[in-house]
């Protein structure tokens, strides 16, 4: 969760490099104040919500008691207070933000449609294991496929609970420390929140910000690529989840190593997803970045692969110079 955090915050991070935006708002004086309570407004909503989530409300009940709480709370000052005019006003964007939405969702209900009546999503993973003919790669990249597809239509839990019932014993046929394991499924189980067609979380938050649904989804899609490496990570390095290959606790220096790895791996594939590392990328920079934080992700972490690995970060090394120099003659 981290690493893939890690990743999220360098890529908003070069994206504010690309275009020049800055952390600076300019707020009046006066102004001030109601800002702060807005922010403690969105802030005591959020709490709420985690709160009745932990102790058992559904989600429903949760957001319809974080909404009353903000109703209270925005009576104190007269700057957030509810007026019919406000009330309208918030009714009018609603249905316009929700418009894409629902189309949206009628699009995802009839590809959940075809998934559910043809039952292709429970059948897949019954296929795996023959069609990989025990090539681990080959039988992560459809169990990757199968685990989305259910993720669609299931909850995230749902989804595990089905995926881990029905690929088993699969899991076991492949050697595959069963942490590994069961953290592959669930995280490509949640995947599906933020893969197109089905990007149910990337409409939402279209929808809220007044965004183009199909550009956000991709979008989404786009900066969330470590979400679909780092599971790959967890199996060919147990190391990341403090684990060897036989499921004994590994030393120390692997560990530290290990992350160490992966975090180069990260800092790529952002800069590679962003297009700006310390100035702009051209295309074959990112391409370059992208294969080379690829290799460092999915590699094992044994001594066979170790000259493909040191290849991937001499390329990493070339560009960050390449990049790097191309900083310093633009500011000359």
């Amino acid at each position: 969760a981290i690493l893939y955090y890690a990743t999220l915050l360098l890529i908003v991070h070069f994206r504010a490099k690309l275009v020049g935006a800055s952390a600076e708002v300019a707020v009046e004086q006066k102004d001030q104040t109601s800002e702060k309570y807005k922010g403690f407004l969105f802030f005591s909503a959020f709490v709420t919500l985690m709160f009745f989530l932990i102790i058992g409300y559904t989600p429903f009940r949760a957001v319809s008691l974080s909404l009353i709480v903000i109703l209270i709370l925005s009576v104190l000052k007269s700057q957030t207070r509810l007026r019919v005019s406000n009330m309208f006003e918030a009714m009018e964007r609603a249905a316009h933000g929700g418009i894409s939405l629902i189309a949206a969702a009628s699009c995802v209900g009839l590809i959940l449609g075809v998934v559910t009546l043809t039952g292709i999503g429970t059948k897949l993973p019954g296929t795996i294991l023959p069609l990989a003919q025990n090539n681990l790669i080959l039988a992560l990249v459809l169990l990757m496929i199968s685990t989305i597809i259910l993720g669609m239509g299931l909850p995230s839990a749902v989804c595990y609970l089905l995926m881990a019932t029905l690929i088993g014993p699969v899991l076991s046929d492949l050697g595959l420390v069963p942490l590994s394991a069961h953290l592959f499924i669930f995280y490509f189980g949640m995947m599906s929140m933020v893969t197109p067609p089905v990007a149910l979380a990337a409409y939402t938050a279209a929808a809220i910000a007044g965004a183009n649904i199909m550009q956000a989804g991709f979008a989404a899609f786009r900066f969330a690529l470590v979400g679909f490496a780092l599971p790959y990570a967890f199996v060919l390095r147990p190391e990341l989840l403090i684990l060897t290959h036989d499921g004994s606790p590994p030393g120390l220096f692997m560990v530290v190593l290990n992350v160490g790895i992966a975090l180069l791996g990260i800092v790529a594939l952002a800069a590679s997803v962003s297009g700006y590392w310390f100035s702009r990328l051209n295309m074959w920079m990112r391409f370059g970045l992208l294969a080379a934080a690829l290799v460092v992700l999915l590699t094992e972490s044994d001594s066979t692969q170790v000259w493909l690995q040191g290849v991937a970060f001499g390329v990493v090394a070339v560009i960050a110079v390449l990049n790097w120099r191309s900083r310093e003659a633009a500011f000359r």
